[in-house]
């Protein structure tokens, strides 16, 4: 994560943000799968492009933790050896669950078979206890450690990989969504973090950047009554 106005100390905080980003998404995902049609394939690539867009920045931040996180924290003898074991536990049985899910997507992507919507469904479900104990876990003894063992230019490499990892169609769609999972407690901040010019432009259209990609995502209609939806993938074009 990045330092912020000027500061030398790790935007620690930022990581919370991002979390919140993941629980928002994968609870809002289970009523999302389970509301596409049988048949309704345009609908289940859609779902499942953003689905397989959030595995892909969740497995990013989890490899950068495993990389760059856990074996700072391992080798220094003030933190207990229990601790990182347990978070890099958490993340094996994250990966299983979200390994569970994303195989199932394809074939639903393709057919928006009801049997597939309801495993991937389920799977979404499945996954979120687990991510949900783990996150808290980092929140509350993680984050506290990082301060005196990190640099704000080492940590600033974690958000670096997140941002990377999220496919360019979709990083509309992540940019509102962390402004909504930031809420009104830590806008501020968020707002803090994005540079000037991308700063003016959500402020001036955030609420309704909002709404359209999470039209877009959800099939509805907007406020002027047009059908949103998103545009055929490259792939399921072919």
């Amino acid at each position: 994560m990045s330092a912020r106005n000027g500061q030398a100390a790790p935007d620690t905080d930022e990581m919370i943000v991002v979390h919140r980003l993941f629980r928002q998404e994968y609870t809002a995902a289970v009523t999302l799968v389970r509301e596409v049609g049988a048949g309704d394939s345009a609908r289940s690539a859609v779902v499942a492009d953003h689905l397989a867009a959030l595995g892909a920045v969740l497995t990013e931040h989890h490899l950068a933790e495993d990389e760059l996180v856990w074996p700072r924290l391992a080798a220094d003898p003030a933190v207990d050896p229990a601790l990182t074991a347990r978070m890099e536990e958490q993340h094996e049985r994250i990966a299983e669950a979200l390994g569970r899910l994303e195989s199932a997507l394809p074939h639903w992507r393709q057919s928006a078979d009801p049997a597939l919507r309801d495993t991937v469904a389920d799977a979404c479900a499945e996954l979120l206890p687990a991510l949900d104990a783990h996150l808290g876990d980092e929140e509350e003894h993680i984050l506290p450690l990082v301060p005196g063992r990190f640099t704000a230019t080492e940590w600033a490499v974690l958000s670096e990989r997140g941002r990377a990892a999220v496919p360019k169609a979709h990083r509309l769609y992540m940019l509102a969504a962390l402004g909504e999972a930031a809420g009104d407690d830590r806008r501020d901040e968020f707002l803090g973090r994005l540079p000037g010019p991308v700063r003016l432009i959500y402020l001036i259209a955030g609420p309704r950047l909002r709404r359209r990609t999470k039209a877009r995502l959800h099939g509805t209609r907007t406020a002027h009554g047009a059908k949103v939806s998103s545009p055929p993938s490259k792939s399921s074009a072919k």
